[in-house]
């Protein structure tokens, strides 16, 4: 009940701002490199729901398939799939992290997410994501994904049709995410071990959660900055 309200008013925030379409292809093309990183990493780690690391694969796809969702609707393209990413890419996971999105000239540095945002300097205790051990790592990962797709969901109430659309089946796959994920921290933490590390994640994110009015604003006057910029440019050219 409470992550019902929290992301009902966190979705009211977040279409508020003018480029939010934008803002949530940035995070999901984010989540993929992590998902995907973390795929590399998860070699030889079995669970009693298969390997962590074909999850983990999967999961990577799908958050690319996001993506894709978000630039269609802002206009943008990623040319490759993401099965067909990984594969190309296979011995650059750690070195690449830089994303051109093809048809807007558009170019992203997706390394330093879980730094960039004061909410999530919060939530990630001011560590980088990937510094975490597995325990943890699948913890934060089932908090987030569980609450991104209440997320998405709320977002519906705000959003035009043709947005509508395209969200209902991303909430769907991120509480999927969430349950696998769910699974493989149950097998691998213990049936004790695993409920208080997801407790603590869970204050960790409402403590973060305090932060989004400062990061919303923050984005709000970038984007301000920018258009100004923009004109400005044109004005003298």
């Amino acid at each position: 009940m409470i992550d019902e309200l929290l992301t009902l008013i966190l979705a009211r925030i977040i279409t508020l701002l003018p480029n939010y379409l934008i803002l949530l292809k940035k995070l999901e093309i984010g989540v993929f490199f992590f998902c995907w990183r973390s795929h590399r990493e998860a070699k030889n780690l079995p669970t009693s729901y298969g390997s962590l690391e074909d999850q983990l694969k999967e999961q990577a796809i799908s958050e690319y398939s996001h993506a894709q969702v978000f630039c269609k609707l802002t206009g943008s393209k990623l040319n490759m799939s993401g099965a067909g990413l990984i594969s190309r890419e296979e011995k650059a996971a750690f070195d690449w992290g830089c994303v051109d999105w093809d048809t807007s000239g558009e170019s992203y540095q997706v390394d330093g997410m879980s730094t960039r945002y004061l909410s999530a300097k919060i939530f990630f205790g001011f560590r980088t994501a990937n510094s975490y051990g597995w325990c943890d790592r699948l913890a934060f990962m089932y908090v987030l994904e569980d609450f991104q797709a209440q997320f998405y969901k709320q977002l519906l109430h705000f959003v035009p049709p043709e947005v509508q659309e395209e969200l209902r089946p991303i909430a769907a796959d991120e509480l999927t995410h969430a349950v696998n994920i769910h699974s493989c921290l149950w097998d691998i933490a213990g049936v004790y071990r695993y409920q208080r590390i997801i407790f603590l994640w869970q204050v960790r994110k409402y403590l973060a959660l305090t932060c989004i009015p400062f990061d919303a604003l923050f984005l709000y006057l970038s984007y301000l900055f920018q258009s100004s910029k923009v004109k400005l440019i044109k004005l003298i050219n």
